[in-house]
């Protein structure tokens, strides 16, 4: 079987595998969005104990709330467990069919919802329950006022807005009204719930509800997925038991998504570690394969755990977080909580973060000087091509420099075909004649990997193209909905492969032509629009540099004669249109 078929073979059983593989995901997958408009449906909880006891039976039919208006936010309170119901994140890009998103996807389980402040007592202790009690709450100027009497304890909480955007700050204070000592040990909570057919990525695109648990600590940052956590523990049995626990100089607790984060802060005291937590749901009863229960999914949980404290008769104990609940914005990260926490990391650029980095300020930098992140996206892709042209010259030049070569490697390969050790000899003598490295060429590919890879993360993490229209899509986060990029890349890149100088064999090059472009096309029908948007500039830019840098060799090489046996013959010009006019050039393609 002749090469080109066996090509072609390989060719179609990749689209074949990739069809049955993705084919019914293709079209159902639209990109997502960071966060959920919709309180996905949570299994039933366990039955009650001392851990977690059930709610009293006879309670208010409907809660008292309190509302905060902050800097881009809007938050609602409820006197139910004094926790957080919802918070919608103002702005045109925070929309989801017209409503503003909600940060919140756990209001229907108050115990779970976040900023939770769990009094629980430690060891034998009893536990003071006020996570499931009904507090009094009232607004007191710009903030949120709870207060608890109970017999043994009074608790008073205040919920503030800090001034910056997403932020809130609380203040909790508990006083010991009984006559004995009271004990208690405190954890403030981030919580998020995702079902697992949410977060299921599709090749290069990953899902943007794909949640961690993070915890900050000593300049450190540990981030845990469901993958990091044995079964085990799932099981919540106690105040640590069933957590993973990381003690330190504790910076922040974060539950963490794509593009949105709930992230918590210890202002004072400081807690002695963070915990975090994953718990998988799903119908035991009426499931044995847990993957086909429809609402398989799994919480995230992340605590600010405090060191037990005991608290004579009359004696107080004042504790303070402040919350940041809101995109991944890294310029507002960078300023939370007064810019002292780190907050930052919360924003993930993978191996190469440091290039990622300046890329991404870059990018937001000429957004600000331009006001359109489409036309910032075309103009950095410039300004990294140019950055790397020197590069790009060596690579180029190294290419017309074994296309010139290609005779009279084809004559090796014809005088040695059944002679692969000979072959190499001969082939080798020739480079070293002619003082040509075939691999100097491959080097600048090589340097420029990190820069490519990182502009990718960068663009792929940008929460600053969240829901951004360009032309006729609506969000360079999400895939083009009418594949329209995808393909015009695809035709792009096979024209930059053909006008590429050709020097390895036709089954090769046939690959590198069509097979990769047809590969780049179908992870593009998946990837971020403003992926699309970078690389079709960048082929487009690739294609002009190949074009002006053949005309400008043509016009510095003038033709030559044969030189004897094997010698290089240019009987015209190079053209950098040949290969696409099915032509041969002076170069033997």
């Amino acid at each position: 079987m002749e090469r080109s078929s066996i090509l072609r073979w390989v060719i179609i059983g990749v689209v074949v595998w990739l069809v049955f593989q993705y084919g019914p995901k293709l079209f159902g997958f639209g990109g997502g969005d960071g966060a959920s408009t919709d309180v996905q449906p949570l299994p039933p909880e366990s039955s009650c104990s001392a851990q977690l006891p059930c709610a009293p039976k006879e309670r208010p039919a409907a809660p008292s709330s309190c509302e905060l208006v902050g800097n881009r936010f809007k938050a609602q309170f409820s006197s139910r467990s004094a926790t957080l119901e919802h918070l919608w994140i103002e702005g045109d890009r925070y929309r989801i069919d017209g409503k503003p998103i909600d940060l919140v996807t756990t209001s229907e389980v108050e115990w779970r919802r976040p900023l939770r402040f769990d009094w629980r007592a430690a060891g034998a202790d009893t536990q003071i329950p006020f996570d499931v009690f009904d507090w009094q709450v009232e607004k007191a100027g710009e903030a949120c006022v709870f207060t608890y009497d109970g017999e043994k304890a009074r608790l008073r909480h205040e919920i503030r807005p800090t001034g910056r955007p997403f932020e809130l700050e609380v203040t909790s204070e508990i006083k010991n009204v009984a006559k004995d000592k009271l004990a208690h040990r405190l954890s403030v909570e981030a919580t998020s719930w995702r079902m697992q057919s949410e977060i299921e990525s599709h090749l290069g695109r990953q899902s943007p509800f794909i949640t961690e648990v993070v915890c900050a600590h000593d300049g450190k940052v540990k981030k845990m997925t469901p993958g990091d956590f044995e079964p085990g523990d799932f099981k919540d049995a106690g105040f640590d038991k069933g957590w993973f626990v990381q003690p330190g100089a504790i910076q922040f607790a974060a539950v963490s998504n794509f593009y949105f984060s709930q992230a918590l802060v210890p202002l004072g005291p400081a807690p002695s570690s963070c915990t975090m937590q994953i718990e998988e749901r799903w119908n035991a009863a009426s499931f044995a394969d847990k993957t086909k229960d429809p609402h398989y999914g799994a919480m995230y949980r992340s605590r600010l755990a405090y060191d037990r404290r005991e608290l004579e008769p009359d004696q107080s104990a004042r504790y303070q977080v402040l919350a940041y609940l809101g995109p991944k914005e890294r310029d507002v990260l960078a300023a939370a909580a007064g810019g002292t926490h780190g907050l930052s990391d919360l924003v993930d650029l993978g191996y190469f973060s440091i290039i990622a980095k300046y890329l991404l300020l870059y990018l937001v930098w000429l957004f600000h000087k331009i006001g359109n992140w489409g036309i910032a996206i075309i103009l950095l892709t410039v300004s990294v091509r140019i950055v790397l042209f020197p590069l790009t010259w060596k690579q180029i030049k190294s290419g017309f420099a074994m296309r010139k070569l290609k005779p009279e490697i084809d004559a090796i390969n014809a005088k040695f075909k059944n002679d692969a050790q000979q072959k190499n000899l001969a082939t080798m003598e020739l480079w070293k004649k002619h003082k040509i490295n075939p691999f100097s060429g491959c080097l600048p590919a090589v340097f420029q990997l990190p820069v490519w890879w990182a502009l990718y993360t960068a663009l792929q993490t940008a929460v600053e193209l969240y829901h951004t229209p360009f032309l006729w899509f609506r969000d360079l986060s999400a895939p083009d909905p009418f594949y329209i990029l995808p393909v015009v890349l695809g035709g792009t890149m096979i024209v930059q492969q053909r006008l590429m100088p050709q020097q390895l064999d036709p089954m090769q090059q046939k690959m590198m032509t069509y097979f990769m472009p047809l590969i780049f096309t179908v992870m593009m029908l998946f990837l971020p629009s403003g992926l699309a948007v970078y690389m079709l500039t960048n082929a487009i830019i690739g294609i002009v540099q190949q074009v002006a840098i053949e005309k400008y060799w043509s016009g510095s090489q003038p033709p030559t004669a044969a030189a004897g046996t094997g010698g290089i013959v240019v009987t015209e010009k190079p053209d950098a249109f040949a290969a696409l006019r099915g032509k041969k050039n002076g170069s033997g393609q």
